[in-house]
């Protein structure tokens, strides 16, 4: 190949490379948009919902309790609206963390070579705005390892005397507060699945479940689980 063909082939080549970037980067233009109207479209949905049925939409709120979630991502928590559901005050909202991982491998040449992947979590967040503040108390589900782990050594938690209850969930707390948190109804309605694990810190009561707020019509059911802790806590009044 003589030195002016070797040229023409790379200049092709050059060619061929850039017009490979700008297709990339347009369909990365695309993409980005067609999210952008998704997240649009979704947010007037539950814009539109929330009027209908007199709740109360909030894009995004400032909140704090963002910090006790998984992930502790104090700015995932993206929309929220706000209503009454079973008598008590609620708000239901969608948050997100995300984690990434960094990984190593071989090269193929004898080296190493890095690699980085996200992942994001999306969950659905209730939380029962209390009227009077609340000792802080979490109740959570023992993982198997956790059941064995107490099986075997006793302890890890407080534990409330129920053998089905403290077998099953594990409880972080003041002893004391949790003993007087933790109602016999409460307990019995843990044992039962009725209601779902939940944290309380002041008047704020919050339990979060995996997914999106999908259909949004489905929302006062999400919230209601919530509600039936909240009503078999001990009265302050």
């Amino acid at each position: 190949m003589s030195p002016a063909e070797s040229d023409g082939l790379w200049v092709g080549l050059l060619g061929l490379g850039c017009l490979a970037v700008v297709a990339l980067l347009a369909l990365l233009v695309v993409l980005v948009g067609l999210a952008r109207q998704r997240g649009r479209r979704r947010r007037d949905t539950l814009r539109r919902w929330a009027a209908r049925n007199n709740w109360v939409y909030v894009p995004p709120p400032a909140v704090d309790w963002a910090a006790r979630l998984p992930g502790g991502n104090r700015t995932g928590v993206t929309v929220a609206v706000s209503g009454v559901v079973a008598g008590q005050r609620v708000s239901v909202a969608e948050y997100h963390h995300t984690e990434t991982h960094t990984g190593t491998g071989s090269d193929g040449m004898g080296g190493t070579t890095s690699t980085t992947s996200s992942h994001s979590h999306p969950y659905v967040v209730v939380v029962v705005h209390l009227e009077h503040p609340y000792p802080s108390v979490e109740v959570s589900p023992r993982g198997p390892a956790a059941k064995v782990g107490r099986a075997l050594l006793g302890g890890g938690s407080v534990v409330t005397g129920d053998p089905d209850f403290d077998r099953a969930f594990r409880v972080d707390g003041d002893p004391m507060a949790v003993r007087w948190v933790l109602t016999p109804a409460l307990v019995a309605a843990h044992v039962a699945g009725s209601v779902p694990p939940w944290s309380l810190h002041g008047s704020e009561l919050i339990t979060h479940l995996p997914g999106r707020l999908d259909p949004v019509d489905r929302i006062p059911a999400l919230a209601e689980p919530l509600t039936r802790v909240a009503a078999m806590l001990p009265r302050l009044d």
